[in-house]
């Protein structure tokens, strides 16, 4: 596949033979259609966007990007196989991503790729800075950098989102009527108006509640002076350079809360946090076309060192979009065989605090019979590659082909069930695969960069289980499971008692030691 790969150079690398990203557990993979540049592009390649990033650090290009889902997540069942997809993601510039299901978010179906691929960063980074000023629907908002890629997405934002009067600066005259139809009350020449007199104007002399800077330099010391008293100034970039006189008083007395924002240093959670925030306010309001992508130009990736002067000469007007759609794979012995990684789900298992209320609940939804195996501690047990004596008790049931688990762990000692409960969890903790060849499928999943949390067996060396870690949804893991010995035979009678149940007996105590290895 074609990527565009940083570090080499003073610009990217297109390098055409890269190997098309490997699936990993709760991950989904996309084929990009569109991804947009941003200016942190930019300050990767010269190292300067990230503490821990040097120049000269090789890495894959892109956080932005719209496509189509290539591989689902088991993860996310709400983005099938077809589903047309924006969101963020490191190596976003390039003929297939990898992404967090958190991180991915459908495409409203009038939007185009390119329309689409333009809107994640902006979104999430407007709606974030929102958040942390504490934006309620009413209050005054100045968006200083109108203009930018990601202020006219704020103007657009804030208006959506309710905001009472919204005023937006740039530094040319001829710009001003584009603010104005996106949404502003009032434009700002901040190169030839005096900024303060018009906030105060717009509003009755008690300044903006929220000011939202894309800027900085020279004109950040000039907005405390057009907030409002208790109001807030987020500062979100630093077009104008990282250092301004700040008139320290004024914002005392003004008791302004200066909040400095960067998505550079966020962890993978808070991000996907950030992500997630947009599905119950904002893309409503892009389905419904209240806020729109406003697009320079669209290059095609091959062009991407051109896209990439046009914005950093400051020449654009909106977003900058690079094309994937054109010139992409067609080799379909290029893809690696990755759906049904581990075959089919065949089991679903629940830990609870109390497996008897928990069962009484389950029968009164119509699962069962149920058998409950009481005290039941695997063989060669560990927990995070240590030994540990964990003992619980297990029911199982069926409904239709699919095995119902609920495990209760009855002592203290460690295992990914305790921790499940200890995190202040209790319900679904995995799903399981099982295989008649174990160590086959443990083996590639090794090889695919799982990690094992815990593994043991019940019934003897054919009865092999083992919990696999997963980052992209904490708390829930898979499971794959050997299908053989006294194991096997129970989970056919299990599935063989459902199939004929008339409600009857719905719970049967079954001795723990007909697992036994023998």
């Amino acid at each position: 596949m074609r990527a565009l790969i940083g570090g080499l150079d003073d610009n990217w690398a297109m390098k055409k033979d890269s190997d098309i990203p490997e699936m990993k557990l709760g991950a989904l993979r996309v084929r990009v259609m569109a991804a947009a540049l941003n200016r942190a592009d930019l300050y990767m390649l010269e190292g300067t966007y990230n503490p821990n990033m040097k120049q000269g650090d090789v890495y894959p290009a892109g956080m932005e990007y719209a496509g189509v889902v290539e591989t689902s997540s088991p993860l996310a069942p709400h983005l099938p196989v077809g589903t047309r997809v924006m969101g963020v993601t490191m190596g976003a510039f390039a003929d297939y991503a990898l992404c967090d299901p958190r991180m991915v978010l459908p495409i409203p179906e009038h939007l185009s790729f390119e329309d689409a691929a333009a809107l994640p960063v902006a979104l999430a980074t407007e709606n974030d800075a929102l958040t942390r000023a504490g934006f309620s629907a009413g209050q005054s908002v100045l968006v200083v950098g109108g203009t930018t890629a990601i202020g006219l997405s704020a103007i657009q934002l804030a208006k959506a989102l309710g905001a009472g009067t919204v005023i937006a600066t740039t530094t040319r005259s001829d710009k001003k009527q584009l603010l104005l139809d996106l949404g502003a009350d009032v434009a700002i020449d901040t190169a030839t108006e005096d900024l303060t007199q018009h906030v105060l104007d717009a509003t009755e002399g008690a300044g903006v509640d929220i000011v939202l800077d894309h800027v900085g330099g020279e004109l950040f010391g000039r907005l405390p002076a057009a907030t409002k008293v208790g109001g807030s100034i987020v500062n979100i970039g630093r077009l104008a350079g990282p250092a301004t006189a700040l008139d320290l008083d004024q914002v005392a007395l003004r008791r302004i809360n200066i909040i400095g924002t960067t998505f550079s240093v966020r962890t993978q959670d808070e991000l996907a946090e950030v992500c997630s925030a947009l599905n119950a306010e904002v893309m409503p309001a892009v389905a419904a076309g209240k806020i729109t992508p406003h697009i320079d130009r669209v290059y095609a990736a091959e062009d991407a060192h051109d896209a990439a002067e046009r914005l950093r000469a400051n020449a654009a007007l909106g977003k900058i979009v690079l094309s994937f759609a054109e010139n992409g794979p067609n080799d379909e012995s290029q893809r690696a065989p990755v759906a049904n990684f581990f075959g089919s789900i065949a089991q679903l298992g629940y830990v609870v605090r109390d497996i008897d209320a928990s069962l009484e609940g389950f029968v009164a939804s119509g699962i069962g019979p149920w058998f409950l195996l009481r005290g039941v501690q695997p063989e060669n047990f560990t927990y995070k590659g240590v030994s540990s004596a964990m003992a619980m008790d297990v029911a199982v049931a069926n409904s239709g082909d699919i095995q119902i688990e609920v495990i209760c762990p009855v002592n203290d000692e460690p295992s990914m069930y305790r921790d499940f409960l200890e995190a202040g969890n209790e319900g679904l903790q995995h799903f399981a695969y099982w295989s008649s060849d174990f160590q086959t499928l443990y083996d590639k999943a090794i090889a695919a960069g799982f990690t094992v949390g815990q593994e043991g067996q019940l019934g003897g060396p054919t009865g092999r289980f083992a919990y696999l870690n997963t980052e992209h949804h904490p708390g829930t893991c898979v499971e794959i499971s050997d299908l053989g010995g006294a194991k096997a035979q129970l989970f056919d009678y299990v599935k063989l008692a459902a199939a004929h149940w008339d409600g009857s007996n719905p719970l049967q105590v079954i001795d723990p030691n007909m697992l036994a290895a023998h």
